[in-house]
């Protein structure tokens, strides 16, 4: 049709070649009425303003008119299995599911997509469809396997879960779907998963983090970017924003990435950002309780001996000849969460593996990046938490790099695709 308009137009400016530019303005008119850009566009404006039913709508003429944007038609996918979610609709969230079986979107989408469908069939008692959906998607349910066990000073790392080989110039990982055996939250899966609450929740955005029911699924955010897109071996870096530490060493000939959730500093004691050098490393070390914490709780000692209620954990290192180290915790709960005086926390398990590999004098980069984009081979970009100003940031780069997209993209990212690496391009 829209080819048609073009046609009867250029033959009408032949006849009459001095209306041109009137011509041309009404070509344009006509055009987008023609164009399934402006459903996308306002199905994506609509959704990010909590209008789901006529988010759908638009999304659905969208995809009567489109058939060839795979990057387009992938958006309204997570886009319609969202709203329904949201709607409560379970057979319209099954009918989308089946349907887009045979379309091409990629693994992760899919996977966001089962994550959604088969928690709202479960909470809604719809068991046949639910037995369906399963079946269907056996091999998206299985976990890709990771390389054979590192041997030597990498053997206690597990590999796909805090040990990466590199996939591309700075990319790791895969993401996969936990499937809750019972009835958990999140502060749970994270620790046995060896994640950050923060991180599972931002990657989770509509389920109650506090009200997981056996057989629920979880979106597991494993595919990631380094903080730095030209890093250094043998360099840890912490990216403050996602709460996560990344070391990437040598092995073999090959690039592996180590790394591990933390926790960090509160708004009130926020953690450096810099470069240090680790300049003092402790076996079951003892705190020296600062003058400031002292004043806040008065009734805590000079000094707490090492043991189960010290806080510090089981291994601490000096960053710099300041007072922050990265240490490991007495405490539950609280990895991947701002709950420190300023210290970079992690689970004992894992800062007894990192001690062990870490030496005095090792390089550590601290940052706090809202986002990452960088271009491997190809545009990646991954999200933790965007204000108005990291936006505008945002689509400036954008900009410069040649992509071109909306406010509403990146606010629709912004909302469903946090918390691991996504392709823009």
């Amino acid at each position: 049709m829209v080819k048609l308009i073009l046609a009867v137009l250029l033959l009408f400016w032949t006849a009459y070649p001095y209306d041109i530019d009137t011509l041309l303005e009404q070509a344009l008119e006509e055009v987008e009425k023609e164009s399934s850009g402006r459903y996308y566009n306002l199905a994506l404006k609509l959704f990010n303003e909590g209008v789901y039913r006529l988010a759908v709508e638009n999304g659905e003429k969208f995809l009567e008119k489109n058939s060839s944007d795979r990057k387009k038609i992938e958006d309204i996918f997570l886009l319609l299995t969202v709203s329904y979610y949201k709607m409560k609709k379970p057979k319209e969230i099954f009918d989308l599911y089946i349907r887009f079986l045979d379309i091409p979107v990629s693994e992760d989408t899919r996977k966001k997509a089962f994550v959604y469908t088969n928690n709202l069939l479960l909470r809604e008692g719809q068991w046949k469809r639910l037995k369906i959906i399963r079946n269907k998607s056996k091999k998206l349910l299985e976990r890709i396997k990771p390389f054979p066990n590192l041997e030597g000073r990498y053997r206690p790392f597990e590999p796909g879960v805090n040990i990466f080989r590199l996939r591309e110039e700075n990319l790791i990982g895969f993401n996969e779907i936990f499937i809750s055996d019972r009835n958990l939250t999140l502060i749970e899966i994270a620790k046995r998963l060896d994640l950050g609450y923060d991180e599972l929740k931002i990657a989770n955005p509509h389920l109650d983090p506090f009200d997981i029911l056996k057989g629920e699924a979880v979106f597991i955010p494993r595919k990631r970017l380094l903080p730095e897109q030209e890093f250094e071996i043998g360099t840890i870096y912490i990216n403050l924003s996602e709460k996560r530490l990344y070391y990437p060493v040598s092995y073999e000939g090959d690039v592996y990435v180590i790394t591990f959730p933390v926790g960090i500093g509160t708004d009130n004691s926020k953690s450096p950002v810099g470069e240090f050098r680790i300049t003092q490393k402790k076996r079951n070390p003892e705190w020296v309780v600062p003058k400031s914490i002292r004043e806040e709780d008065p009734s805590l000692p000079p000094v707490v001996p090492p043991g189960p209620d010290n806080p510090l954990g089981v291994r601490a290192m000096r960053l710099g000849h300041t007072e922050y180290l990265l240490h490991g915790t007495s405490k539950r709960f609280g990895i991947g969460m701002e709950v420190s005086h300023g210290c970079i926390r992690m689970y004992n398990r894992d800062v007894k593996r990192l001690f062990d590999v870490v030496e005095k004098g090792t390089k550590v980069i601290i940052t706090d990046k809202r986002y990452k984009i960088f271009r491997n081979r190809r545009l990646y970009i991954e999200i933790f938490s965007l204000g108005k100003k990291d936006k505008k940031e945002l689509l400036k780069l954008l900009e410069e790099k040649g992509v071109r997209t909306t406010p509403y993209l990146i606010d629709f990212y912004n909302k469903e695709k946090r918390g691991y690496a996504t392709p823009l391009n």
